[in-house]
């Protein structure tokens, strides 16, 4: 029997960041402002959420380096209230990498039983130099004292919905493949920034920001356009493929796009 699982983009924040971040060799001049996700998953036995936002910017407006607004308990707050939810309310936690946007808010979900995937784990306590700005030790040091389950590749945390092993953009991101009434939608974290990175343009292509820029993109002949910042990138696309196994390019849902705010799938 198909579930009848819905997934729910909520905004927790908002991030601009150069192009380049985004995409592979691209404009470092040109920022594109974007949202901060968690997910929820509707329709489940449990009440699963996947990942834990963004800090709140400082006083010069700016999380690790990057203009942002918004983020915080506060975000995550305001997030969940919006369908109605508190974070004593979660039970599952899937974070899908240990990243500064995706672990900010971890220490309000203590009902929670929590899920990263081993090569991650390992990979945020001793990255590479050029990554070690993208982890923040706080939070994952709460991660300690709290309901951690480290699990090594695949795994079915309940029947229709698959934690699915994603390298490249970290040794350890972890995609969430979900069974719904329209088919299996692969939550692809930042694996995939936007849905240019899934379905690179063949033309020039312009699209607008969260902020109302206009952005130009310039055509790619790739079966793929890599996001910019990556650890491995025959990991990449390896994973990319692996991805399409999973399920079609139509139902891969890209980490940041901007398109996804106020959206459901399906």
């Amino acid at each position: 029997m198909v579930q009848a699982y819905r997934i729910r983009p909520l905004l927790q924040a908002y991030i601009s960041a150069p192009m380049g971040v985004a995409f592979y060799l691209g404009d470092m001049r040109t920022l594109v402002t974007t949202g901060v996700f968690i997910w929820y998953i509707e329709g489940a036995e449990k009440k699963i959420l996947i990942d834990a936002g963004m800090d709140a910017p400082g006083p010069n407006g700016l999380v690790h380096g990057f203009p942002a607004k918004g983020g915080g308990e506060k975000g995550t707050l305001e997030a969940l209230s919006s369908i109605g939810l508190k974070p004593k309310d979660i039970d599952t936690l899937i974070i899908t990498h240990l990243h500064f946007d995706h672990t900010a808010t971890l220490s309000l979900f203590d009902n929670a039983r929590i899920y990263v995937q081993k090569k991650e784990w390992d990979f945020a306590h001793n990255p590479v130099p050029s990554s070690k700005a993208t982890y923040d030790p706080k939070p994952i040091d709460t991660l300690d004292g709290m309901d951690l389950a480290l699990i090594d590749g695949e795994y079915e945390l309940l029947p229709g919905i698959r934690l699915i092993p994603l390298p490249g953009h970290t040794k350890g991101l972890q995609g969430v493949a979900v069974e719904t009434t329209k088919g299996t939608y692969l939550i692809s974290s930042d694996h995939f920034y936007t849905y240019f990175n899934i379905k690179p343009p063949r033309q020039p292509i312009e699209f607008t920001d969260l902020a109302g820029n206009k952005i130009t993109l310039q055509p790619s002949p790739l079966p793929f356009l890599p996001i910019g910042l990556h650890v491995d990138l025959s990991d990449w696309f390896e994973s990319s493929y692996k991805a399409l196994s999973i399920t079609k390019r139509d139902m891969i849902i890209p980490g940041h796009d901007p398109g996804i705010v106020g959206k459901s799938f399906p």
